[in-house]
């Protein structure tokens, strides 16, 4: 393997939106993979598939499903090789998107600290995937505040 830097992507969510959601099947394999990195944290939920993990300085294989949080500026590259009639789904957003003082408050203190637990990348339990797994994976049908209000 080639010893290359990472890429800068820029993420675009649609107009009117903080949150960048996209969701891939079997049949849209035309992203290639590339190492990179994005001020934007990344929750991505693998739903039946097989593939390869390389999240910093970390790299290993699995099988079914997943469910990550990346954090910002965390170079990662693609997640699936080999879906299994399943899908990806994948949600982006900058660390402040409910504004700077959001998690200031004692209330957020768990997502704070678990947004800091994500700067070297996290990998939830399967307990935590059968709670959460269909809630993600149904963003993408989602506009506006209702987008917002199931991801926090």
């Amino acid at each position: 393997m080639l010893l290359k830097k990472p890429t800068l992507k820029k993420i675009n969510p649609d107009f009117g939106n903080s949150i960048f959601v996209q969701k891939s099947t079997t049949e849209r394999s035309e992203l290639k993979p590339f190492w990179h990195f994005h001020p934007e944290i990344e929750l991505v939920y693998v739903n039946e598939g097989k593939g390869k993990r390389h999240i910093g300085n970390h790299m290993s294989y699995y099988n079914d499903s997943q469910l990550l949080l990346i954090g910002s500026m965390l170079p990662h590259i693609g997640y699936t090789d080999r879906p299994n009639h399943g899908s990806e789904l994948l949600v982006q957003f900058l660390p402040n998107f409910l504004g700077d003082s959001f998690f200031n408050v004692p209330e957020m203190e768990p997502i704070k600290h678990l947004f800091e637990r994500a700067k070297n990348g996290l990998l939830f339990k399967q307990q935590t995937q059968d709670l959460l797994g269909e809630k993600i994976h149904k963003l993408h049908e989602l506009k506006g505040f209702s987008r917002t209000f199931v991801t926090i």
